[in-house]
């Protein structure tokens, strides 16, 4: 969960640095404040869904851009010449939970 949330907070920065946007213009173009926009680039804050929604609109891209980190180096699960279930692990193993 913690790397999703660093995931989260580092695109939303990339996404507004590239674009020119101070966190004012961003503000503007989501309607989420100033303040709370701030807290999520610092990871102090985990936006809710309908906050994350707002961002995605006002920057234009699609919601799964804050969900969806770039895929590890697993492993191929699939191989036509195996016989028996492959069981993978579809969300890392988190020690804390």
């Amino acid at each position: 969960m913690e790397n999703l949330a660093r995931f989260l907070s580092t695109t939303l920065k990339q996404l507004r640095q590239q674009r020119g946007w101070s966190l004012s213009r961003l503000a503007e173009a989501t309607g989420v404040s100033k303040a709370m926009l701030g807290q999520i680039e610092r990871n102090e804050s985990s936006p809710t869904v309908a906050t994350l929604w707002k961002i995605a609109t006002g920057l234009n891209v699609p919601f799964s851009t804050f969900i969806s980190p770039p895929q590890s180096a697993t492993p191929s699960v699939y191989d036509p010449q195996q016989q028996a279930m492959v069981i993978t692990s579809l969300f890392p193993y988190d020690p804390q939970l």
